[in-house]
């Protein structure tokens, strides 16, 4: 059985529980005492979003980029340790968190982004981070040339000669 893949769960989670903060912070803002704690969780669920958005490469297999991923890679490749190390997220997250247990909207989504921080500190300790997807730099080698005429083709025999009359005489 194969090595689980931390990150990738953490990713996941994370990302949901900054729709979750998100959303809550709307909810708290307009109908609940502790307005500020709103305010805060709208930016605080829209900031983890954008930075949960692009997936890791995994080690093993492929990995299906999310749709305009390519737009926020260069971001977190220039973000440096800040956005591809695991403990600086686990941290962050942790801490993050916290505000939001002071507000019943938002708690869910808090508690969500602590156990996110608790998947992300497991995969920091695997020793995964966080790596672009991209284009493989590995090139494909053809080894056989292509077809020269379009299909339906007959077989390779039948191609080179054409059915020849059997040489033994027949018994009538």
């Amino acid at each position: 059985m194969g090595q689980i893949e931390w990150a990738m769960w953490a990713n996941e989670q994370a990302l949901a529980s900054g729709a979750i903060i998100c959303v809550g912070g709307i909810i708290g803002v307009n109908g609940f005492t502790g307005w500020e704690f709103g305010v805060y969780a709208i930016i605080a669920g829209f900031l983890i979003c954008i930075l949960e958005y692009p997936r890791s490469r995994r080690v093993k297999g492929s990995t299906i980029e999310r749709t305009f991923q390519r737009i926020l890679n260069p971001v977190m490749t220039v973000g440096g340790t800040v956005t591809q190390n695991y403990y600086v997220r686990f941290v962050t997250y942790m801490i993050a968190c916290v505000p939001c247990a002071f507000l019943l909207p938002t708690l869910l989504g808090g508690m969500c982004l602590f156990i996110a921080s608790l998947i992300y500190f497991k995969a920091a300790f695997a020793g995964e981070y966080w790596k672009p997807v991209g284009v493989e730099t590995r090139k494909r080698t053809i080894t056989t040339k292509p077809p020269s005429r379009p299909p339906p083709r007959p077989p390779a025999a039948a191609s080179t000669s054409f059915q020849e009359e059997d040489p033994r005489p027949t018994d009538t």
